[in-house]
């Protein structure tokens, strides 16, 4: 039976699987009429764990790699296009990695999808796990509203396998000669399931953990459901129409030229140039174990400053934003130019649905030979 549903994780991090999928085994949406798709970065390192715990918990996985990689850069848009192209629900929802979702998480981004067409935006809101009183009292103060629990409330938290202080790391890894080297540390790296000393992850933690900061991550707060002008979304808890992703081409492949490339908002723009509005709603907040000030970025994309080994800086980035900003408003260029329709890589992934294994061996593509030619800010988009 076709699933109404399909929920896409991208993840590229070790630890946080648990997480996810305790999220995923407590939805009180039917467990038949939704499916979930975990796009793996580390994949072959961690399947037969990953699918022994999905099936523990009565969730229905597909797990897979991306269908593209670039070595050791990212590559976020190839990782949320194979979950577009693997995903067969009506209405797909996307949702960050290392993040619960709560019970009627499902049924809450639904409801937005029962009348006119729309793109759905949640808010997502960062928990902190093994920091100090004296880290809590500065990241308290980062919040929008700068009103926080007492430190009292915080001090059971779940223990980490390594300390937060050894995993501090700059934003900046383009010198990272891979992920693996990104994440090492002096004792040790995370677990592929879970981060915790204290066992899989369970959903009364989050009660133990600080929120970072207080309110949405993004400072997103507005209480009320509401049509929004574009320029929320992260692709980090959100849904849409299945359809409205194959119209757009899914996600822009020329993001992962750069580190600074707001993937996010292209796509969202992309989205409301096809005449879908963008909805806020509180209620779909989901709860998200991984702040940035104790878990590092796994995956190195480019260097902010300068072009890396022919990358994009931030400068290239936002200029190429600018430039898609304003075609999108002419109604230009709205479908993204992937090397790829969306329609022919569902029909090539459509194996990997009911595989046991997937080999990952032909999957690393250089950008010069997936896009045959250099791609710069001012390329034309074809």
């Amino acid at each position: 039976m076709r699933p109404d549903v399909s929920v896409i994780c991208n993840t590229f991090r070790p630890g946080g699987i648990d997480i996810f999928l305790a999220g995923m085994r407590d939805q009180t949406y039917p467990k038949d009429r939704f499916e979930v798709i975990l796009i793996d970065h580390r994949y072959e390192k961690r399947h037969a764990e990953v699918m022994a715990l999905a099936r523990e918990y009565g969730v229905n996985l597909i797990h897979a790699p991306e269908h593209r990689r670039n070595g050791k850069w990212a590559v976020c848009a190839s990782g949320y296009n194979t979950g577009f192209a693997l995903a067969r629900g009506r209405i797909i929802l996307m949702l960050v990695d290392w993040t619960y979702a709560p019970p009627m998480w499902i049924e809450t981004h639904l409801n937005h999808h029962t009348g006119n067409r729309c793109y759905v935006i949640g808010p997502y809101i960062y928990h902190a796990v093994g920091i100090t009183e004296e880290m809590y009292r500065v990241l308290s103060q980062t919040g929008p509203t700068r009103v926080s629990p007492p430190w009292s409330e915080f001090t059971r938290q779940p223990k980490l396998r390594i300390g937060h202080d050894l995993v501090l790391l700059p934003d900046n890894h383009g010198s990272a000669s891979s992920p693996e080297e990104a994440l090492t540390l002096q004792d040790g790296v995370f677990g592929e399931i879970t981060a915790f000393a204290d066992g899989l992850f369970d959903p009364v933690w989050l009660a133990r953990m600080p929120p970072f900061p207080i309110g949405d991550a993004a400072a997103r707060n507005i209480p009320y459901p509401c049509v929004v002008a574009p320029g929320l979304a992260h692709l980090k808890n959100e849904s849409v129409a299945r359809d409205v992703v194959y119209a757009i081409n899914g996600a822009d492949t020329w993001a992962e030229r750069g580190g600074r490339m707001p993937m996010d908002s292209e796509f969202e723009l992309r989205v409301a140039a096809i005449n879908l509005p963008s909805v806020w709603s509180p209620d779909t907040i989901v709860h998200c174990v991984n702040p940035r000030h104790a878990v590092a970025r796994a995956m190195p994309c480019s260097s902010d400053s300068e072009r890396v080994d022919g990358r994009w800086s931030q400068r290239d980035c936002m200029e190429f934003l600018a430039r898609r900003k304003r075609e999108i408003a002419a109604k230009e260029h709205i479908y993204a130019p992937a090397p790829y329709r969306m329609v022919d890589l569902a029909k090539k992934l459509d194996p990997w649905r009911t595989a046991d294994t997937i080999n990952v061996s032909g999957l690393d593509v250089p950008d010069l030979e997936f896009y045959g030619r250099e791609i710069w800010p001012d390329s034309p988009y074809t």
